[in-house]
């Protein structure tokens, strides 16, 4: 599990650190996948999960580059799900909220239903139970999920009055 991650604006793009999240985030999993595959194919059994964010599930200020690239992972998850999961080869997605790590250090803005990573390892657990989509802390991941369902214009209010943005 490898994961990249700098909050950036559209007003503020830095080349430099979005190539290295588009390196390390979707290109690193597509890498291991490549070298993983074929070798459960041919033993018609394996799980890959990929960890990707709740912050794929739909654009969110400071997450220019980061968003997309979850997005990425997850659209990555599914189209591999329905590639093998009839071939033996299970395949599933962590959506983790935010968990405090050097990572989520970096944010200055509060962040809803933060967890430890012990918390969130915890949550991991449930991929024994086969389950395609992990995601957590439901409080927060479950009130993304709804967001999604939400036509642009409400969306984008919706954001925007949550993050003062």
């Amino acid at each position: 599990m490898a994961g990249e991650y700098k909050p950036m604006r559209a007003t503020e793009i830095d080349l430099a650190v979005a190539r290295t999240m588009i390196e390390v985030n979707p290109r690193g999993y597509l890498n291991v996948c490549a070298a993983v595959v074929p070798r459960m194919l041919r033993q018609k059994s394996g799980t890959i999960s990929l960890v990707s964010s709740v912050a794929g599930y739909r654009g969110l200020p400071k997450s220019l580059i980061y968003g997309p690239t979850k997005a990425a992972l997850i659209n990555l998850a599914e189209t591999m799900y329905l590639d093998l999961q009839p071939k033996g080869v299970a395949v599933s997605v962590i959506n983790p909220g935010f968990v405090k790590t050097p990572l989520t250090a970096q944010n200055e803005f509060e962040m809803p239903n933060i967890i430890s990573p012990e918390e969130a390892a915890r949550s991991i657990v449930g991929l024994e139970a086969g389950e395609f989509e992990i995601h957590f802390p439901k409080a927060f991941s479950r009130k993304l999920k709804l967001l999604r369902l939400l036509p642009y214009g409400m969306y984008f209010s919706a954001i925007r009055k949550s993050t003062g943005l």
